[in-house]
C-alpha cells in the first residue's frame, strides 16, 4: 500500500468519456447523443438471445403495446377456435353444421371461454371439447396474469419528461462569458436532488498528426439542486481554463466538438430516479445571445413558468 508523503506515482485520473470508449470516440463520424437522449451506435451479432419481451413490452410505445396485447388476444383465439373446429360438429351446442359460419362460432366461443364469459347457450359436448376449454382456461388465466402485470410494470416505470433548450448560448456571466442551457420538467410531478453532468469532447491534432479524441468535465456554476420546481439554466463559466476560451465556431466545427449533458434527479410522486440526455453540436451554439425570460407572473401575481419559451433566445446586451 503506498504511504503517504511517498514517490509513487499517482493514479491517473479516470476520463471522462461517459463510457463511450476509445474506439467509438476516436472513429465516430457522428454525434454520440442524438437530442432525445438516444445513442448513435448498435451493437449487432448477439443472436435471438439478445430479445427480451419483457424488456421489448416495457419500453415499446403504448400504440405498439396494444397492438401486439391485442394481435397476441386474437391470435390465440383464431388457434383455439380451430382448435374447436377441428373437433367437428357436434363438439358444441348450437352451432353451424360447416364452412365459415361454424368456424365464427367456434372463434366467438373461444373468446367467451378466454374471457370466462359464459353466455351459456354453448358449450362443449364431448370429451375432446371439454379437454381443449379446459387448455384453453388455463392459458387464459396465464396470459390475463401476464398481461396485468405488464401493464401494471409500464405504468408503475418512472417516466422522465426532461425538456432541453434547443439551443445553447454564450452570453456575458460574471465579468466574463457563460455556455449555458436550460431544462424544464415536462411533467407535474416535482423534482429533487436533482444533478447534471456536462462533458465536452473535441479532436486534438498531435504532434506526430495523429487525431486523438479528447474529453473534458465542463466546471459549472452549479451542478445539484436539491429542488426543481421550475426551471433551471446550467451554466458553465468559460475561464482560461475552458475549451470554450477564446474559440470561434469555425475551430469548434473543425475539431467536431460535442457537449454531452447527464441529467439525473428522483421523482417525488414515485419516488425513483429519472436519467435523461441530450447533446449539443457547435451548429446549435449562439454567441452572444442569452435566453429569454420565461417566467411571468398570474394576474393574481403568482409566478409561474412558460414553457412554451424555454426555447426562446434574444440578442445579449455586451456592456461597455
Amino acid at each position: 500500500m503506498t504511504q503517504p508523503g511517498s514517490d509513487a506515482p499517482a493514479s491517473p485520473a479516470p476520463p471522462h468519456d461517459l463510457g463511450l470508449g476509445r474506439i467509438l470516440a476516436e472513429q465516430s463520424g457522428e454525434r454520440f447523443l442524438n437530442k432525445d437522449g438516444s445513442f448513435n451506435v448498435q451493437r449487432q451479432g448477439m443472436g435471438w438471445q439478445s430479445v427480451s419481451v419483457y424488456g421489448s413490452l416495457l419500453t415499446a410505445p403504448w400504440s405498439v403495446f396494444f397492438l401486439a396485447m391485442g394481435g397476441l388476444y386474437l391470435a390465440l383465439n383464431a388457434l383455439f377456435g380451430l382448435a374447436y373446429f377441428w373437433l367437428g360438429k357436434g363438439a358444441l351446442s348450437e352451432e353451424p353444421l360447416s364452412g365459415m359460419p361454424h368456424y365464427l362460432a367456434c372463434f366467438f366461443f373461444s373468446v367467451q371461454t378466454f374471457g370466462t364469459i359464459g353466455y351459456g347457450h354453448v358449450y362443449p359436448l364431448t370429451e375432446a371439447a371439454n379437454l381443449v376449454v379446459t387448455a384453453e382456461a388455463f392459458i387464459s388465466l396465464l396470459g390475463v396474469a401476464l398481461a396485468t402485470g405488464v401493464l401494471f410494470a409500464r405504468f408503475s416505470r418512472p417516466q422522465s419528461r426532461i425538456l432541453f433548450s434547443h439551443h445553447a448560448v454564450i452570453a456575458p456571466f460574471g465579468g466574463g462569458a457563460g455556455l449555458m442551457f436550460r431544462l424544464v420538467n415536462g411533467r407535474r410531478s416535482q423534482l429533487m436532488n436533482a444533478r447534471v453532468e456536462a462533458v465536452h469532447t473535441q479532436f486534438e491534432v498531435m504532434p506526430d498528426g495523429r487525431r486523438v479524441r479528447r474529453f473534458t468535465a465542463l466546471a459549472l456554476e452549479r451542478s445539484q439542486v436539491t429542488l426543481l420546481p421550475l426551471a433551471w439554466t446550467i451554466v458553465h463559466p468559460i475561464t482560461p481554463g475552458s475549451p470554450y476560451w477564446q474559440v470561434s465556431l469555425e475551430q469548434l466545427l473543425e475539431a467536431d466538438a460535442e457537449i454531452m449533458v447527464i441529467f439525473n434527479a428522483t421523482d417525488e410522486a414515485v419516488q425513483q430516479t429519472i436519467h435523461a440526455r441530450s447533446s449539443y453540436k457547435p451548429h446549435e451554439l449562439r454567441w452572444n445571445e442569452r435566453f429569454a425570460d420565461l417566467y411571468r407572473r398570474t394576474p393574481r401575481g403568482e409566478l409561474y413558468v412558460d414553457v412554451e419559451r424555454l426555447h426562446d433566445t434574444e440578442r445579449a446586451v455586451v456592456d461597455a
